[in-house]
């Protein structure tokens, strides 16, 4: 499996607060990567790192060999999408707007290519019949979905999800979660972050947990678990699966 990301002393400080102490990690494409841990564990900065919307205090990520930190940021971007807890969607456009937006401004592709794509991935995520729906008359999983298609529309090599399901109503989760599954079999290398333990049991190629900003534990879901070898994956997981 060839590798494409590539994390090595990742350091990252918000003043005196050290939120990620060292982090190595490598992902390979088409691997699925779920992130787990406590809150406050630096989960979601380790993800906004990897594609610069937090600058590193320290250490290197590599995307396909290349150093993050000397691509232009939009390609950056694109390449390594991101899908956020709260969507982020423009409120002033569609649905369609929203997925067309990103694609002109970055791409530089025509509206007319930029509009048959986005159909495409909207159409993929269930989203088409909403096409013309600004995110105040959508559902809060209608607008994730309509996040990820937006994501999808820029053609990314990776993409990270921060708590995808986290701002959603129990009902609504299984909707995105059930779009995830469908990338994931469609070869798509993902990183998620996520507190959702049966998805990552299910859906992971490999289960990352995180404490106190490090990565303690790193296995297939198969082995993390069933038998975490460290006592504080252990002790999370107890807590977490109690019930």
């Amino acid at each position: 499996m060839a590798e494409i990301l590539h994390v090595t002393g990742l350091y990252k400080r918000f003043g005196g607060n050290e939120v990620l102490s060292g982090i190595d990690l490598s992902v390979g494409a088409g691997e699925v990567v779920c992130v787990i841990g406590p809150s406050g564990s630096g989960k979601s900065t380790f993800l906004r790192c990897i594609n610069l919307l937090e600058e590193p205090s320290g250490g290197q990520i590599l995307f396909k060999g290349q150093d993050v930190m000397k691509m232009p940021a939009s390609l950056l971007h694109a390449r390594v999408g991101m899908v956020f807890q709260q969507f982020n969607l423009f409120n002033n456009m569609t649905a369609l707007d929203n997925c067309v937006a990103g694609q002109r401004r970055v791409l530089r592709r025509s509206r007319e290519e930029s509009v048959r794509k986005a159909m495409f991935y909207l159409e993929r995520v269930g989203m088409l019949p909403y096409r013309d729906a600004r995110p105040a008359q959508l559902s809060g999983g209608q607008k994730q979905r309509a996040a990820i298609a937006r994501a999808l529309c820029m053609d990314p090599e990776v993409l990270l999800f921060d708590e995808p399901t986290s701002a959603l109503d129990p009902e609504m989760v299984d909707e995105v979660l059930s779009v995830i599954r469908t990338l994931k079999d469609g070869g798509l290398t993902m990183m998620i972050v996520t507190h959702e333990m049966a998805f990552a049991r299910d859906a992971a190629d490999r289960v990352v947990f995180m404490d106190a900003g490090k990565v303690v534990e790193d296995a297939p879901p198969s082995k993390l678990f069933v038998k975490p070898e460290n006592p504080r994956t252990q002790a999370f997981l107890a807590r977490t699966m109690r019930g």
